[in-house]
């Protein structure tokens, strides 16, 4: 799950693939969650594992060892082929270089995904004579550009709404196409809600209006979806204006991959965000100088809409305010203090699910934030920032996590290849001692159940809490726990200090406001 999460995360930061080897079967058990995380979060990961010997003293790496018979599988690869695009057994090592190129071309052809490779101890085993690509063999497939008809309807239904309203979330993944929707919203005055798995929008930018899609989404006319897979749950258009309209432009707007999905669109558009957008945009440039659409009308939208961002800037900062000196930690408090503390170099691994965090700082950089990946398989966070940091070497790297999603991330595996690597970076502990995701969604079932009624949901206490800091201190990292709320800033200032000054992993266990106490 570690070494699966670091390439998670170097891919995010380089947009190159990366290889994970694995031992046979167990291995890929172990890896299983890492690539349900990569299957649907489009990264083009590499699983190559061995495969337990299938031959008995026939063959030269047949079964040699006791385990051998109980481990072998009838199909190895059934373990993890709903969720990788493609998977092969080698049956010999001379067409190696075929099959690995076929891999590589496969993983990273949008939609991007993560592909399986199992080897037979028996072939590799094998002299291998010779093994050649061929000139272009590693040339994925190009991109996909949704139509121009169809580009055209969706400018003219965008330029002539009323209350338009973009919903993202995961366009950012491409920080290019950032300044593409960031010049859509300004052309139209068009307000962008945006899920935070990665900076798809600023969220200073005076047309952002938060991370609340149906409060937006109830009162427009049209709603424009750009690389979102569930703007909602559950996907009812109950809620929506009578004859409201709904374009969605994604790689795969009919979502084939996912079993059961709800949220048709009066126009799907097929189409990657980072190369469709640049040639929407101009199309609805020439129809506004052509006279198409109103100025003053988009104009008086803008005003509104900036209304409606600062009015949120204030609640969010009066938040803050009430949280500040609350005891335990309030995460909203320190969310906003590593926030203050980030620079034009540093990313963030977000794995605090229900701690608010991107919600309350400043984010206006693509690139720098990637939040929990939408499978939701814990335990991506402390992988991925090491990931992170290998990809980009003169970042500031931060995992986020929450307390459970610490021990979900194999930890001691993490902090000791932080420190036989030397790879500084800090995680920041956000510990409430309880499973929160788990008590809010028997909550949301049994409003008025037992559990909600006598505040004990069994199976979600986290408590006594480990003393996390000792086993990052075991690896040599730096680390504190910190209890008093005042403390926080100076806490992250000394333990980036360690990690940039010194070099070395840091990590602060926080202890924060248990929701259940």
């Amino acid at each position: 799950m570690a070494a699966v999460s670091m390439a998670h995360g170097y891919y995010n930061v380089t947009h190159k693939p990366q290889m994970v080897l694995v031992h046979t079967l167990p291995g890929t058990a172990n890896a299983l969650g890492g690539i349900l995380n990569a299957n649907a979060s489009n990264v083009p990961l590499f699983l190559v594992a061995g495969r337990t010997p299938i031959t008995e003293g026939e063959l030269r790496g047949g079964k040699s060892q006791n385990i051998h018979w109980r481990q072998e599988s009838r199909d190895q690869g059934n373990v993890v082929r709903e969720f990788v695009k493609w998977d092969y057994e080698v049956r010999t090592n001379q067409n190696l270089a075929a099959v690995v190129s076929r891999a590589y071309k496969i993983a990273m052809s949008e939609p991007r995904g993560p592909v399986y490779l199992t080897l037979p101890r028996e072939w590799l085993c094998e002299a291998l004579e010779s093994t050649q690509l061929s000139s272009g063999a590693l040339e994925p497939a190009g991109k996909t550009q949704a139509n121009q008809a169809s580009l055209e309807k969706a400018a003219e239904l965008l330029i002539d709404a009323e209350s338009p309203l973009i919903a993202t979330k995961y366009l950012g993944r491409n920080p290019e196409a950032v300044d593409h929707l960031v010049e859509l919203a300004e052309l139209l005055s068009i307000p962008v809600v945006q899920q935070l798995n990665h900076v798809n929008f600023p969220t200073d930018h005076p047309l952002y209006v938060g991370s609340q899609t149906t409060k937006y989404a109830k009162n427009a006319d049209l709603l424009f979806f750009i690389d979102i897979d569930v703007p909602w749950e559950p996907p009812s258009r109950s809620f929506l204006r009578d004859g409201a309209k709904i374009i969605h432009l994604e790689r795969d707007p009919l979502f084939t991959a996912i079993p059961g999905w709800g949220f048709p669109a009066d126009l799907p558009l097929t189409g990657c965000s980072e190369v469709t957008l640049p040639v929407l945009n101009p199309i609805i440039k020439a129809k506004l100088a052509a006279g198409t659409g109103s100025k003053s009308r988009f104009e008086e939208r803008r005003k509104r809409i900036q209304s409606e961002h600062d009015a949120m800037i204030r609640e969010i900062a009066a938040g803050i305010e009430s949280a500040k000196k609350e005891k335990p930690i309030n995460p909203i408090w320190l969310s906003k203090c590593i926030g203050d503390l980030m620079d034009d170099k540093t990313i963030i691994a977000n794995e605090t699910i229900t701690s608010k965090f991107a919600e309350v700082i400043t984010l206006n950089r693509p690139g720098s934030l990637f939040s929990t990946p939408l499978a939701g398989h814990l335990g991506w966070g402390l992988g991925a920032a090491i990931g992170m940091k290998l990809g980009a070497p003169d970042a500031t790297v931060i995992a986020a996590e929450g307390d459970g999603s610490y021990m979900f991330g194999a930890p001691t595996a993490c902090h000791f290849t932080a420190q036989k690597y030397g790879i500084p970076f800090l995680t920041v502990v956000y510990n409430n001692q309880v499973w929160n995701a788990s008590v809010n969604a028997a909550r949301g079932l049994y409003p008025e159940g037992v559990a909600a009624k006598t505040r004990n949901f069994p199976g979600t206490d986290l408590s006594p809490s480990p003393q996390f800091e000792l086993t990052a201190q075991a690896c040599g990292a730096y680390a504190e726990r910190v209890e008093e709320p005042d403390e926080v800033p100076r806490a992250l200032e000394r333990a980036l200090k360690a990690v940039k000054q010194e070099r070395r992993q840091a990590l602060l266990n926080v202890i924060c406001k248990n929701p259940l106490a």
